[in-house]
């Protein structure tokens, strides 16, 4: 190497021995452009969505010179940050400690670890040894709410992971230990058999627009007594810590709090108001799941005998004073089941969900709509004595009925008068002329002498044939009524009827047989005309919704002629209602967003009632 060269090597291995302590060769901050969601990302990234714990947390291990010992031995790191917490309890160090217990569950698949992760949760949202109170717009607050939710939902897991333990246990945490007692009496079933409850998490819910879920604090459960098919609980479980993040280390006391989804939309916790985590379908989804109810549909047009003895009202939890029953009528060939879109949204308002109470009447839909309308009524009167024997209960007198088709047939026999004009204006005699016995009398009486429901104060009819169905009116709707099955108790007052002669002054179709319910939807059936004739009890607030297909509703004569397939709109229309909603679609029109939303603006209104 030539000496200039040599001198200007040595100077510049020089220059750069003298530099570098000063800071010039420094590794260099820059920033370069990227897409806004992969920032987004980057800043959100946590141990929940990916795996690791967040920048935020490993900001912490890196203040106290932890980094290196989490890598190596991520157990002896959460210990020591949790000595230095002790003595330093400000809030993100609570949080680093919740996120690295989680983490520390994932890894090693201890439920222990997961339990600490929700304690830690629980005092960074809610403990006072920092002044400073959480912020619910730090992302470490949200954060926080999910991992208490996902941690407390592991760290009572049963040993296969597939349901949830509700019992009185003492736990060894990482650091410390927990006492973990159990409070069920914010919950209605405490005298039911013990059930077994799992998280609604471990469900994927299909079949639904929306799975409607209230966020907050707590693990969405899904309860179920093995004694009684189909009769699940839904329930929230809330871990409630008490004490401090001192008092780990002697024993820290926790409650398991167990809390009906349909009471409570908060708990109080200090000062605050906390929501609970609840999921209201995917519970709803589950008591749908491969449920008789959709066998229902076809065997309560057909069966008969076997299909009465189904005849009953549903309660989907057990009855509440002072909140309004909703009695949900389904249609012919159907069963309550058709209601469950609509039933999950108007769960999902809390004002309806905590003042009212859903029932549903599941029925024979081939019987004669008199006598379903009678059932209707005795199962009604009947499950109010039970409940309300003393009649104290004045929400069960603003009864709301809500029928589809059929079923708003059903629910208009409710508020009406009845007689025995029908029998004698089919056959031309009153029923005494009949030779009925007295089992058979009372049927008659039961069906056709009624007064109106003094407990209904509305009813919402949807595509109901006020007027019958031109469906109905059809041959193969006639040949189909001849393949359903009466009961015997009604086909022997048929034969009474008919072998009195009197069959022959009932139309051709009528003649032989006792009619079935797609008789009375023939728009001429006597029936039909006495209902038409028959007002309204005074005091009873009426509504219709109609599918008019495809129709204008602004074109008199395109409406003059709509249809839902089903029911014309000159037949569901009529005079006096309160209100009337025209929606586009066909005649199963339950799932409508409209049809829902309408449904829900009248219960609304009416908890606006005096």
């Amino acid at each position: 190497m030539r000496p200039r060269a040599c001198a200007l090597a040595a100077g510049l291995a020089l220059l750069a021995t003298l530099t570098a302590g000063c800071g010039f060769f420094a590794p260099t901050v820059s920033v370069d452009r990227a897409r806004a969601g992969k920032v987004y990302g980057a800043l959100n990234a946590n141990v929940l969505n990916s795996g690791e714990p967040s920048t935020a947390t490993r900001e912490v291990l890196h203040s106290y010179a932890l980094s290196e010992l989490y890598e190596e031995d991520p157990l002896e790191a959460l210990r020591a940050l949790h000595e230095i917490t002790v003595h330093d309890p400000r809030r993100t160090n609570v949080f680093a400690l919740s996120e690295l217990a989680y983490h520390l569950g994932e890894v090693r698949d201890d439920r222990d670890a997961y339990l600490a992760s929700a304690v830690y949760a629980w005092l960074y949202l809610f403990g006072t040894e920092d002044e400073i109170p959480a912020s619910p717009y730090d992302r470490r607050f949200r954060w926080a709410c999910d991992l208490y939710n996902n941690a407390v939902q592991r760290a009572f897991a049963t040993a296969d992971g597939q349901a949830f333990a509700l019992a009185e246990q003492d736990r060894v945490l990482p650091v410390g230990s927990v006492h973990v007692a159990v409070d069920r009496s914010a919950f209605p079933w405490t005298d039911a058999d013990e059930p077994t409850f799992v998280p609604g998490d471990l469900y994927r819910v299909e079949g639904f627009s929306l799975r409607l879920r209230d966020s907050g604090l707590g693990v969405p459960l899904v309860g179920s007594v093995p004694a009684e098919e189909r009769r699940l609980m839904p329930a929230t479980a809330l871990l409630r810590v008490s004490g401090s993040l001192k008092d780990i280390a002697g024993g820290l006391p926790a409650t398991l709090e167990l809390h009906s989804v349909y009471d409570a939309r908060t708990v109080q916790v200090g000062a605050a108001q906390v929501p609970l985590e609840s999921d209201f379908s995917v519970v709803l989804a589950a008591a749908l799941n491969e449920s008789p109810l959709w066998k229902f549909s076809l065997s309560g047009l057909f069966s008969g005998e076997k299909a009465v003895d189904e005849n009953r009202l549903l309660m989907i939890r057990p009855y509440e004073p002072g909140r309004i029953p909703v009695v949900f009528v389904h249609g012919t060939a159907s069963n309550p089941a058709y209601w469950a879109e609509m039933f999950n949204t108007l769960l999902g308002d809390p004002e309806l969900r905590t003042r009212m109470q859903f029932w549903f009447f599941q029925y024979a839909s081939g019987n004669p709509i008199l006598v379903s309308a009678a059932t209707l009524r005795a199962e009604l009167e009947e499950t109010m004595a039970r409940v309300d024997p003393e009649g104290k209960d004045p929400a069960l007198r603003k009864m709301i009925l809500i029928g589809h088709s059929q079923g708003g047939l059903v629910a208009k026999l409710m508020v009406v008068d009845g007689s025995l004009d029908w029998l004698r204006q089919a056959t031309g005699k009153s029923a005494e002329e009949f030779d009925f016995t007295p089992p058979q009398m009372d049927i008659v009486r039961k069906v056709y002498e009624f007064d109106p429901a003094p407990y209904v104060s509305s009813v919402v009819f949807v595509c109901t044939p006020q007027r019958g169905s031109f469906q109905a009116a059809a041959w193969y709707s006639r040949m189909t009524a001849k393949l359903i099955a009466i009961p015997g108790a009604l086909q022997s007052l048929g034969d009474s009827v008919f072998g009195s002669g009197a069959g022959a002054e009932m139309p051709s179709e009528l003649a032989d047989r006792i009619p079935t319910s797609l008789d009375n939807m023939n728009p001429n059936s006597p029936l039909m005309r006495i209902l038409m004739d028959s007002p309204i009890a005074a005091g009873v607030s009426t509504h219709s919704i109609i599918a008019i297909g495809d129709a204008d509703p602004r074109d008199p004569e395109s409406l003059a002629h709509a249809d839902d397939g089903v029911v014309e709109y000159s037949s569901a229309h009529i005079d006096g209602v309160k209100s009337e909603l025209l929606v586009h679609g066909g005649h199963s029109c339950q799932d409508n967003p409209l049809v829902i939303q309408e449904v829900r603006r009248i219960l609304h209104e009416q908890l606006a009632r005096p």
